[in-house]
This record gives structure tokens, C-alpha cells and sequence, in this order.
């Protein structure tokens, strides 16, 4: 069979050299538009490091001056941080509640801003800091387990929230991503940042890590350290900037806790000047975050990858469509030596194969001087000096991996030009084939 496709092949090679032609473009389009997509696609399907879909976000607020109910008394950021805390433990008593936590600030993973600080690795002589992406938490909260942190080497995500933090900066948490990145190992035990200057070394103590978290959920795990930080230090977000951070017990309804909970929380949840202002889950929060940054450019390279797709399905299934077609007479000589129908339907299907394998491999081959000289889609994450981690870290295996899901639509969609129109003319009497010979 092998050898009469490509008999065959080469019998119709000027015919078929304009089908070559055209799938070797095909193929070097669809480099050009998949290949991003299919790594920005790859990143967001990266776990968060965290339950997302147990947790929800209350906001706070506080009174005006002019607003009924208004305690003159309450009105000081030290009073607004105490009812800040005063409403979380009110939170945790409610009877669907595993457990809240305080989340101040801007910076802190799925939010919309960030904090970034720089550090060095403890022995690293290089005068070249890494990047670290900083939130800031209140110890003794059940920080870490509210989130859900996969635990790392060392202290548990309940010891960390309660360990014996000193607040002059010298104490750090940090995931398992920049645990390898920095210090290349993933056991936190007795490491250490440094800074030194001509007159003094200052060291700052990794306490334990957690599993590998995603600061943006779009991208890849960035370099994440988590730093406490005292409750005076805290309050001055409190109430704009303040929300309480609630994980729900294991097995109940997200949308049957968000209808109980929030005409409970806007009757209970107040104390002095403050008081909870609105409620949405977590996931909600991650897509507003997104909204003013990935998602419009996503949706918008999505969007042109499926209209090619599409018109790709269009030109390529109508050229080898008609391509069959106009073979009912050859069909027809098969037909009287013979030939059965499956046996005419597998030979046309092997020359649409055989010739988008070679279609693929010049495109292919073609795209990878480009891509030797230009480099691969790395998505949207812009950090640099990451360590390769995922398939689309490394060259080769990135390449091959979206060659064959090129090679894989351009095969589909050949094969549906030619199965259709193969399979009448296949059916169809000799006589009636052969009838304009």
C-alpha cells in the first residue's frame, strides 16, 4: 500500500507540489499562532499552590464622621485595627467557617498590585540581587493554613502562622520555587539571606517554606517571600486596604455559603467605626485581577487562533476536497480492476497523510532556524533567570511537543477533506465514474 501512495504521489507531483506548498505555510502559520497560545494556556493551568475554590474575600469599611452611629472614640487606626481583629474572630465562630485570616495590603498572591524587595542568597558572592515579590502577613492569625499552602521541609503551614516571629525584618517564609532558585535545595533549614556593605553584614532568617505558589495566576511560580509584620504596622490599611480571608469547611456549597453568609455578615459583622462591607469569593477576585491585565490580550490571541483554526479548517479541508473530487474517473479504473471502496478510501487518506508529514517537517524545520535564532514563546511571564522547570523551559522538548500538535490538526483536518469526498466517489458504480472518460 506504501509503495502505490507513493507512486501515486509522484504521478500527480505537479499537483500535489501546490498541496505541498501550501501545508508547508500552513504549518509555519500555525507555529507563529499556536505556539503562544498553547504556553499562556500551559501557564494558567498551573496549580495556584493554594485552595482558591474554599476561599472568599470579605471587604471592610468604616464609618464617616457624618454617618449615623459614628464613635468619635473608635475613629483611631489603632481602635479600627483592634475591631479589624475583634470581626475576624467573629468570622471564625460561623458555623460553615473552617477558618479566617487577616489580608492587608496590596500585594499578596491573585491580588492587583505587588510589593517586590531584593535578596541574596546567603554565600553568594554575586552582586546581582534576585527579585522577590513580598506579602506581608499578621503572625498568629492562621495565615497559612487559611490559604491552604501546601506544606513544604520543615515547620507545617500551622506552625509557620504561629511561630515566634521577631519584626525588625530578619524573618522570612518563602516557597519551594525560590528555595530552589536561590539557595538550590528544597530544605529551608538553616538558610539564610545577607546583605553586607563596607561596614556591616545583616543576615535574615528563612523560618520554612511552603509548596511552590503562584503570585499572578496567569503565569508561572515567581520568587514569593512571605514577611510578618507587627499589628501597628498593619493598620494603616485598615479599612481600604483590609479584607478578612475565609476558607469554608470541607463539603459545603460555595454558593450556599455566599446566600447565608452575606445577610448575616452585613447584621453582624461590626464593631466600633468598622464594619463588613461586601463579600466575593476568591476565584472572582483572582478574574477582576486579571481583567486589567492578561485576560483582554488572552481572549484576543484565542480568539485569532481559533478564527485561524477555523478558516484553516475551510481552505485546507476545501482544497484537498476538491482535490479528491476531481479523482472520480482514476476512482473508477480502481473500481473495475477490483478495488474495493475501504481499500480506494485508505489509499486516498495515506497520499493526505504522506503529504502532510512532509508539508509539516519542511514547516517545521523551516520555523526552528527562527526559533534557534529568535527563541520559543515564554508566555507573558516576564521574570527572568528562572530555573527550567516545565516542558516549555526546555528547548527541544517545547519544540516537539508543538510540532506534533501542529502535525496533529493538520492531520485531522486533511484527513476530513479527503474521507468525505473519498468515500462517495468510492461508492459510486464504475460505469457512472468512468462515464465522461
Amino acid at each position: 500500500m506504501f509503495r502505490l501512495i507513493l507512486k501515486t504521489l509522484w504521478a500527480r507531483r505537479k499537483r500535489n507540489g501546490w498541496l505541498l506548498a501550501e501545508l508547508i505555510l500552513v504549518a509555519l502559520l500555525s507555529w507563529a499562532i499556536f505556539d503562544p497560545v498553547i504556553v499562556v494556556t500551559h501557564d494558567r493551568m498551573l496549580p495556584l499552590g493554594y485552595d482558591a475554590d474554599r476561599l472568599c474575600l470579605v471587604s471592610m469599611d468604616a464609618l464617616q464622621p457624618s454617618a449615623p452611629g459614628y464613635d468619635s472614640v473608635s475613629a483611631g487606626q489603632d481602635a479600627l485595627m483592634d475591631s479589624y481583629l475583634h470581626i475576624i474572630d467573629r468570622v471564625r465562630q460561623y458555623n460553615d467557617v473552617e477558618q479566617a485570616t487577616a489580608l492587608t495590603g496590596f500585594s499578596y498572591p491573585g491580588s492587583q498590585g505587588s510589593s517586590i524587595s531584593t535578596f541574596r542568597a546567603e554565600g553568594d558572592t554575586s552582586q546581582n540581587q534576585r527579585n522577590v515579590f513580598l506579602v506581608e502577613f499578621l503572625p498568629h492569625t492562621h495565615f497559612f493554613e487559611t490559604y491552604g499552602f501546601r506544606p513544604g521541609k520543615g515547620l507545617t503551614p500551622a506552625e509557620l502562622s504561629d511561630y515566634h516571629y521577631t519584626y525588625d525584618g530578619k524573618n522570612l517564609v518563602i516557597d519551594e520555587n525560590t528555595l530552589e532558585l536561590l539557595f538550590h535545595t528544597d530544605d529551608p533549614r538553616r538558610k539564610r539571606f545577607w546583605n553586607y556593605d563596607e561596614k556591616d553584614t545583616s543576615y535574615i532568617d528563612i523560618v520554612g517554606s511552603i509548596g511552590s505558589v503562584k503570585f499572578y495566576s496567569n503565569q508561572r511560580p515567581v520568587p514569593i517571600a512571605f514577611r510578618p509584620a507587627e499589628k501597628a504596622a498593619l493598620a494603616k490599611h485598615v479599612p481600604g486596604q483590609a479584607y478578612i480571608l475565609i476558607r469554608i469547611k470541607e463539603g459545603v456549597s460555595m454558593d450556599r455559603f455566599l446566600h447565608d453568609f452575606k445577610p448575616w455578615m452585613l447584621q453582624n459583622l461590626r464593631a466600633g467605626n468598622l464594619y463588613a462591607r461586601d463579600l466575593m469569593t476568591y476565584e472572582q477576585n483572582i478574574a477582576e485581577s486579571e481583567a486589567w491585565n492578561s485576560t483582554p490580550i488572552y481572549r484576543r490571541n484565542l480568539l485569532v487562533a481559533v478564527f485561524f483554526l477555523v478558516n484553516l479548517c475551510l481552505g485546507v479541508v476545501g482544497t484537498f476536497w476538491l482535490q479528491t473530487r476531481t479523482r472520480r474517473e482514476e476512482v473508477g479504473v480502481m473500481l473495475s480492476f477490483g478495488a474495493t471502496p475501504g481499500r480506494i478510501v485508505r489509499l486516498l487518506l495515506g497520499e493526505g497523510a504522506v503529504l502532510t508529514t512532509l508539508g509539516t517537517l519542511v514547516g517545521c524545520f523551516i520555523y526552528l532556524q527562527y526559533a534557534i535564532s529568535e527563541g520559543l514563546s515564554r508566555g507573558v511571564s516576564y521574570y527572568e533567570g528562572l530555573p527550567p522547570e516545565y516542558w516549555t523551559d526546555f528547548f527541544w522538548a517545547h519544540f516537539l511537543i508543538v510540532s506534533l500538535f501542529v502535525y496533529a490538526i493538520l492531520l485531522v483536518v486533511v484527513s476530513i477533506g479527503v474521507y468525505i469526498p473519498a468515500r462517495k466517489i468510492s461508492r459510486i458504480p464504475p460505469t457512472e465514474a468512468l462515464r465522461d472518460e
